[in-house]
C-alpha cells in the first residue's frame, strides 16, 4: 500500500535547539534518519543504518565530524561516504549511506527526503506574515500524534468543531462561525479566511492581550495549508482601542509512517512579548487543546485502521479547504508515482 505523503517536499526534521553535537535518531516519512552538526554548525542529516549490517548509526559515535557505527566501527564522512574499516585496509568503493539535504531556518531544520537533484529548485516555505520575527515574541513546542498527517491538515482546516471540543475558547456572543468569506488555491497551497461578528472577548483572550473582558472586538481567522510540511493558522483580534493583537500557530507536520505524525509548532504573537506570565499561559492552553486534538485524531486513526475495506466519507460545506488541501497532496504523490514508473520502465526497456 503506498504512503499518501509526497516525498518531494520540504519537512520540518527537528527544531535547531533539538539538533546539536550529540547524535539525533529521528523516523522522517518512515525512514530511519540520524541528525547532528558538524564543528562549523551546520547541520548533517543521513540514513540511520550502516551498510555493512542494519545497525543504527544513532547509536554509534561522533569522530570529529565523521560518524562511527557503534558494532564494527565503519566511519563515515558528513556526505554519507564510507571512510574507513577497521578490519580491512581497503574501503570497498563506493560504499556509503545517504544524505539527505539539510536547511535550517530557525527555530526549524528542514529536510529533503525525496529526489536530491529537485531540492535545489525548491526552497522551504517561508511564513510571510512572521518575516524576520522582529515585534514578535514566541514559543516553540514538539509534539508526536498517532495519526496520519492528512488528518492533522483536515482538522485544522475546519475549526467548527470548537464549539464541541473547546467550548471555553469561544467569544460569549458568538453561537455559530460564519461560514468562510473565501478559499483561495494555487498550485501546491490552499488558504481560507473568515471574519466574525464583533463580539466580546472570551476569558483566554482577555488573559493574554491586557483587555477589559467587556472589550467588544472582530476576529479574522486564517488558515493555509502552505504545503504538506507545513500549515499556518493567523488569529488577529482587531479590538476597540484599533490595535490588531496577532497571534500565529506556525505548524511542521512531518509524517512519522502512514499512522503517525510528528508535529514542530512555533506560536508567535504580536502582544506582550516580553512577558513570560503569557507565553506560559499560551503554551500550557495549547498544550492543552493539542492533547484533546491529538486523541480524536487518534482515535480516527485506529478506526480507519480496523476498517477492511476503505469508506467514503461524507464531506459539508466547512470541508472545503481540507478537501482541496487532501487533493492537491494526493496530486503531488500521483505525480511522483507516475514519475517513478516511468523512469523504471525506461531503465529496463
Amino acid at each position: 500500500m503506498r504512503s499518501n505523503y509526497p516525498f518531494n517536499c520540504w519537512y520540518v526534521a527537528a527544531t535547531s535547539v533539538e539538533v546539536g553535537q550529540g547524535l539525533l535518531a529521528r523516523r522522517l516519512l518512515d525512514r530511519p534518519v540520524v541528525l547532528y552538526r558538524r564543528s562549523s554548525g551546520d547541520v548533517v542529516a543521513m540514513e540511520d543504518r550502516c551498510v555493512h549490517r542494519a545497525y543504527p548509526l544513532s547509536a554509534g559515535r561522533r569522530d570529529g565530524d565523521r560518524l562511527v557505527c557503534g558494532y564494527h566501527g565503519f566511519a563515515y564522512e558528513p556526505d554519507g561516504c564510507l571512510v574507513d574499516v577497521p578490519s580491512q585496509e581497503n574501503v570497498p568503493p563506493g560504499a556509503r549511506v545517504r544524505s539527505y539535504p539539510v536547511h535550517e531556518q530557525p527555530p526549524f531544520v528542514w529536510i529533503w527526503l525525496g529526489d536530491p537533484g529537485v531540492a535545489a529548485l525548491r526552497p522551504p516555505p517561508r511564513v510571510p506574515w512572521y518575516a524576520d520575527g522582529t515585534g514578535w515574541g514566541s514559543t516553540i513546542e514538539v509534539l508526536r500524534v498517532e495519526a496520519n498527517y492528512l488528518l492533522l491538515h483536515e482538522h485544522y482546516l475546519d475549526l467548527t468543531d470548537v464549539f464541541v471540543m473547546h467550548p471555553e475558547a469561544v467569544p460569549p456572543d458568538i453561537e455559530v462561525l460564519p461560514p468562510l468569506d473565501e478559499v483561495e488555491v494555487s498550485e501546491r497551497s490552499v488558504s481560507y479566511g473568515r471574519v466574525t461578528p464583533p463580539s466580546r472577548l472570551a476569558g483566554w483572550e482577555a488573559q493574554v492581550t491586557g483587555l477589559p473582558a467587556e472589550t467588544v472586538g472582530i476576529r479574522r481567522e486564517e488558515g493555509t495549508f502552505v504545503s504538506p510540511g507545513l500549515h499556518v493558522q493567523h488569529y488577529v483580534i482587531d479590538s476597540e482601542d484599533r490595535r490588531a493583537y496577532e497571534l500565529l500557530r506556525i505548524q511542521g507536520f512531518t509524517p512519522e509512517s502512514p499512522a503517525a505524525t510528528h508535529v514542530f509548532l512555533q506560536m508567535a504573537r504580536n502582544y506582550a512579548t516580553e512577558d513570560d506570565h503569557v507565553a506560559e499561559f499560551l503554551r500550557a492552553m495549547f498544550g492543552d487543546w493539542a492533547l484533546r486534538d491529538s486523541a480524536v485524531l487518534a482515535s480516527i486513526q485506529r478506526r480507519l485502521g480496523e476498517e477492511a475495506v476503505p469508506r467514503r466519507d461524507i464531506n459539508v460545506k466547512a470541508d472545503r479547504a481540507a478537501v482541496r488541501a487532501r487533493r492537491i497532496a494526493m496530486e503531488m504523490v500521483d505525480e511522483e508515482t507516475g514519475r517513478f514508473a516511468l523512469n523504471r520502465i525506461l531503465a529496463t526497456s
